[in-house]
């Protein structure tokens, strides 16, 4: 287990700064409005990819973990069963969205000259299936390092080949362009990764031991349930995303400025202050089979002990290094995209980051007591609560993008409030305030304004240029809430490291 939770945690810090590169270079290349153009595509993509893949890949995942490696039969009857229904679901889904793209465009994200990109990108959700349905295989009978090759395959020849086509062909002045060639590399990086998984699974049943497994797994009943739930929980938040620029046009802006405030916010402001959630989902990873071991022993007294640990851990990571973020990401910003942020909307976006870092703990807790059903009724009840705060205050003069950044705070701080509550009645703890928030806001605070000083003080050096007074600003920060969380004598890695025990 902790070799399998070290890959991936391993390839998903791997994966986060490829990513961010990714970002940073996209971001100059295709420009605001072409990614706010392709970002209204990405709902339509994310709830189809939800009702045809997300319970298939869970399935795939859970039945697999019964299986020996080398039992070719058990591995080929579940491959094809699992293929046979992804095609199902995808016909159901993927086909009829395919076949409508054009009046989907016209009429729901109300950009006719965002089609194509439409379309390609559903294109795309086809070839990801059958990749969805090796990686899950291969995790769910231990060999984690061909997934995480795989992922990191992935981000790597998607890096490269849109953004050969931005250089080739993009136009920042054309988003209608723009997103076109991003959903069509989307495509082109499918085709190398899935020839490699395929491979892979080739070796597999060459290497296998002749073990039979008299075996027919039920996908199914164990895939509907989740893609039912996902498509639920995708569709409110697609909502939010496609309504948005109309809400924003009442507002007073216009459609071109609408759609680069949404870019702006989703692919260069809110990446920048998630730079911590790789810390977060590498400790998710390790908390949730942890949790659950716990669980199957009826060890309540260790649940309590590490509901309380992942907590304290949460918060003495995450509330300095984003306190360090807040000052020093607008000249990111002018660095990184050549793009402007107000403090205003980096601070309130600060506050989305955090209560996102809590939440993904509280979620993992949940999903390790085997309270996945609530956990997913949280998230839906919180997109709603999201979804209406955005269609009311964004429509609002003077509000505008500020009201869509306020319902991404109400709904996860609700979906978090619940979800600690649930973990109170099934637990019968809650984590500490004082050690899990506020001796770490504290401590934040300290690192933030020591941070913003110092920023303010370098920027007077000319000859430091752009980027060394944020880089020193940040190592100084960072020293001065190292210090000071010692003073009061916690520990951060200790707090990790005994979440194993």
């Amino acid at each position: 287990m902790l070799y399998n939770i070290s890959v991936l945690s391993f390839s998903g810090v791997l994966l986060q700064i490829l990513g961010f590169v990714y970002q940073v270079l996209i971001s100059r290349m295709a420009g605001a409005e072409g990614l706010g153009l392709y970002q209204l595509v990405f709902p339509v993509y994310s709830v189809v990819m939800a009702g045809s893949i997300s319970g298939v890949r869970m399935a795939v995942t859970s039945l697999s973990a019964g299986l020996h490696a080398g039992d070719v039969s058990g591995i080929r009857v579940l491959v094809r069963r699992s293929i046979a229904v992804f095609l199902g679901l995808y016909s159901l889904t993927g086909i009829p969205v395919l076949c409508m793209h054009r009046r989907i465009a016209e009429q729901i994200i109300h950009e006719p000259h965002a089609a194509f990109a439409l379309a390609a990108l559903i294109i795309c959700l086809f070839l990801s299936g059958f990749e969805a349905i090796f990686e899950s295989l291969f995790l769910g009978i231990g060999h984690t390092k061909y997934t995480a090759v795989s992922n990191l395959l992935e981000q790597g020849v998607k890096i490269f080949v849109i953004l050969f086509l931005l250089r080739t062909w993009g136009d920042v002045s054309n988003a209608a362009r723009t997103a076109s060639l991003i959903a069509l590399g989307m495509v082109l990086c499918e085709i190398p990764v899935l020839i490699w998984l395929i491979w892979m699974y080739a070796r597999i049943c060459r290497k296998g031991d002749g073990r039979r497994t008299p075996w027919k797994p039920h996908i199914l009943p164990a895939a509907l349930p989740v893609c039912a739930s996902s498509v639920v929980t995708n569709l409110i938040a697609s909502a939010s995303v496609v309504t948005l620029p109309q809400r924003l046009v009442l507002s007073g802006m216009s459609r071109s400025e609408a759609v680069s405030a949404l870019g702006v916010v989703s692919n260069m402001a809110l990446p920048l202050l998630l730079l911590p959630m790789v810390l977060i989902r590498a400790m998710s990873n390790v908390l949730l089979p942890t949790i659950s071991m716990s669980a199957a022993r009826c060890n309540q007294a260790d649940i309590r002990r590490k509901v309380q640990k992942s907590f304290q851990a949460t918060g003495l990571i995450v509330l300095p290094a984003t306190a360090l973020l807040v000052p020093l990401s607008p000249p990111l910003a002018r660095i990184l995209y050549r793009q402007e942020l107000s403090q205003e909307s980096v601070f309130l976006l600060a506050i989305v980051a955090v209560i996102s870092y809590y939440e993904v703990i509280a979620s993992s807790i949940l999903n390790g007591l085997g309270h996945q059903a609530a956990g997913m009724g949280c998230m839906i009840a919180g997109e709603l609560l999201q979804f209406l705060c955005t269609y009311v205050c964004a429509a609002r003069p003077g509000i505008g993008m500020y009201g869509y950044i306020w319902g991404m705070i109400v709904g996860p701080f609700s979906v978090l409030i619940i979800s600690l509550h649930l973990i109170h009645r099934y637990t019968g703890c809650l984590p500490d305030m004082g050690e899990s928030f506020l001796i770490p806001l504290l401590a934040a605070g300290v690192a933030g304004g020591f941070a913003r000083w110092c920023y303010r003080s370098l920027c007077m050096q000319p000859l430091l240029g752009e980027l060394t007074p944020v880089v020193l600003s940040a190592l100084f920060g960072g020293a001065v809430c190292a210090g000071a969380l010692y003073l009061a004598g916690l520990r951060p890695i200790r707090y990790v490291r005994t979440l194993m025990e």
